[in-house]
């Protein structure tokens, strides 16, 4: 890496976020980072930042993976174990209801009960979207 012009700290947790890498990827410089070091690293994308960009994207998806598949399970934990019928009264009456009873008993966000819910009943999701696609907006 180039040496960057002093300038003001920043915290490395700052800097691996900024860079788009883990924590423990980021390099030890020696000293506090800078936002001047974070620039010159963004402009130049040596091999290694590369690299720990493809491991942190990666990391990042089988953490989604696997939170996806916790929430799946939350869904029969919570005792909606209804087949995928692939209709849309599934999916307006049922599984709408299945995501909200989800997001209030393991606080996800409506992207993640969103995103199980998309796993669980595929079928069912898709009559909702395709619905909504024609502009049938309740």
């Amino acid at each position: 890496m180039t040496a960057a012009k002093p300038g003001k700290a920043a915290q490395s947790s700052w800097a691996a976020k900024v860079l788009g890498i883990d924590y423990g990827d980021l390099p030890n410089l020696g000293r506090p980072w800078t936002k001047g070091d974070v620039r010159a690293l963004r402009d130049s994308k040596p091999e290694w930042l590369t690299e720990a960009r493809r491991r942190h994207s990666v990391r990042k998806q089988e953490a989604a993976e696997a939170r996806t598949a916790e929430l799946v399970a939350a869904f029969e934990r919570l005792g909606y174990d209804a087949p995928d019928l692939g209709t849309l009264d599934q999916a307006l009456l049922y599984i709408d209801g299945a995501r909200i009873h989800l997001m209030s008993e393991t606080r996800c966000s409506e992207g993640e009960a969103d995103r199980a819910a998309w796993r669980r009943w595929p079928r069912s999701m898709a009559a909702e979207e395709h619905d909504a696609d024609r502009g049938n907006f309740w």
